[in-house]
């Protein structure tokens, strides 16, 4: 007898559960004019800011930042546009090449003093194959070149482009983002 209660019971409940999600299912009606007169007043969200990677140096941080908006000239600067991409994908590829091996030096650290204080701790060290100073000096070198390589090239693919207003505005802007201080 208890147990038919409780089946019966139970099955009650489950259907009334059924029937308040049949209502959570049901369309709302429209919100009232005032409502959507307030929504229309209300400031429009900020855009969500880009995350700015880092680059290989601060020539190279003051020439992607001078080329960010270069599509805004017009239509006609999509090729130095793309140049201009080319190298900031570049400087920012090797300024996380140099992140990772820091990180790898810090967790090479890490792992030896671990290995020091716990015997049974097996541990190879890993060794670069060049020292810090050969490979500051690489990766300087990359940056540099990168950066030359793609500025001349900018030069050139804005004196191609044929409308001259727009031509002087994108060679004023190459040259400005791309001179040396």
């Amino acid at each position: 007898m208890k147990l038919g209660t409780a089946v019966a019971t139970a099955i009650y409940l489950l259907s009334l559960q059924g029937a308040f999600a049949q209502e959570a299912n049901d369309l709302a009606p429209p919100p009232p004019p005032e409502v959507e007169e307030e929504e229309a007043d209300a400031p429009a969200q900020p855009a969500e800011k880009k995350k700015k990677l880092d680059y290989c140096g601060p020539m190279s941080k003051k020439v992607c930042d001078g080329i960010e908006n270069i599509a805004d000239i017009g239509r006609e600067t999509w090729k130095v546009g793309a140049m201009g991409a080319a190298l900031c994908s570049k400087s920012a590829a090797i300024e996380s090449t140099r992140k990772r091996r820091k990180d790898r030096i810090e967790y090479e650290e890490q792992l030896a003093r671990l290995a020091e204080d716990d015997e049974t701790f097996r541990y190879t060290p890993w060794e670069p194959s060049e020292t810090n100073t050969e490979f500051a000096q690489r990766t300087a070198n990359e940056c540099t070149s990168n950066k030359e390589y793609w500025c001349s090239e900018m030069q050139l693919a804005a004196a191609d482009i044929m409308d001259p207003d727009v031509q002087a505005e994108t060679l004023t802007l190459v040259e400005t983002a791309c001179a040396e201080e």
